[in-house]
């Protein structure tokens, strides 16, 4: 490809003590073909005033609210900055991230015809201590089956599109509220044939872990959040079973029990009763046996409602051949 348009796509809630620093990584990059799309999904902070700045000096810099009839959250913001790029290349990224210089342009130069996605690895950033952990992207299996046990760490600002690949796909779930990313990749991942994708080892992007991380929040029981994990696991579930990989099979039963638990434990009807009905019947397409069971020792630890470890030991040590 010869100098294409790259279409930055940044969606941004109260970021304006981080958002500048953001835009600055974009600001320095090596490649100058880009376009960088800002959406705001309704700040209440000083994030519009920071940003109309950088846009009043850079024509490349462009700032969009979210259209009040679209739901609220990322996923809208991204969808909707998708919608207003024109660029040949796709690239989201978040609003507290920092791109180094050639971030773009290493992945640019190795796109060809054929090619429709590349990828890179980055860093985990700790701002406070100025400490960098820079990660492996390499996939050993084949990429579905690493991505969904993370094993091959793709985050959102690994992966640059090839704009054509994307379009008419289903894009962001704006239903989602966590794992957006990851389950936007498993259905874009799966059956990827590897002349599709490009990997580069190496680490291009600051990827910032502080106290408001997504990602520092599992180990709090937030149902919007347990619900749209339980949605992922239980699809790619199904596209294990078909695909008849017994290594992700075993993976993703046990990770749908542990919802299950946790579930229970929470009193979240909603997603004991999702879990419960929607495994069961993929169950059966594995082994009669197991489905019987889960449907058993499911059941009464829903009626006892209290921690059994022998129940708990039983529905998670079944061993699926």
């Amino acid at each position: 490809m010869n100098n294409p348009l790259v279409s930055i796509i940044i969606p941004t809630l109260n970021r304006a003590h981080l958002i500048g620093e953001t835009l600055d990584s974009v600001l320095a990059q090596t490649y100058k073909n880009w376009e960088c799309i800002i959406v705001d999904d309704g700040s209440t902070d000083n994030s519009m005033n920071i940003i109309s700045n950088y846009v009043d000096a850079d024509s490349r810099l462009k700032f969009y609210n979210r259209p009040i009839d679209r739901i609220r959250g990322a996923n809208s913001c991204r969808n909707y900055g998708f919608q207003l790029s024109k660029g040949e290349l796709i690239q989201w990224f978040d609003s507290d991230d920092l791109m180094l210089p050639d971030y773009i342009s290493e992945k640019v130069i190795c796109f060809s015809e054929d090619l429709n996605m590349v990828m890179c690895s980055g860093f985990y950033w700790y701002p406070i201590t100025g400490e960098k952990i820079p990660y492996d992207l390499v996939v050993k299996n084949y990429l579905f089956n690493d991505y969904v046990r993370w094993e091959s760490k793709v985050l959102t600002p690994s992966v640059l599109f090839k704009r054509k690949y994307l379009s008419g796909k289903k894009i962001f779930n704006t239903k989602m509220t966590r794992g957006q990313e990851f389950e936007l990749f498993s259905r874009l991942f799966f059956n990827l044939n590897e002349k599709d994708y490009y990997i580069i080892n190496k680490s291009l992007f600051l990827y910032r872990q502080h106290s408001n991380s997504i990602s520092l929040q599992d180990n709090v029981y937030i149902k919007p959040n347990k619900e749209s994990m339980v949605f992922i696991a239980l699809k790619n579930l199904e596209r294990s079973i078909e695909i008849k990989d017994v290594e992700l099979i075993k993976y993703q039963v046990y990770r749908i029990v542990n919802y299950y638990i946790q579930s229970v434990e929470n009193n979240h009807y909603k997603n004991i009763f999702y879990v419960f009905f929607k495994f069961s019947a993929l169950l059966l397409k594995i082994k009669f046996l197991f489905f019987a069971e889960f449907a058993f020792w499911g059941s009464l630890f829903f009626i006892i409602r209290k921690r059994s470890y022998k129940i708990e030991k039983r529905i998670r040590n079944y061993k699926i051949q």
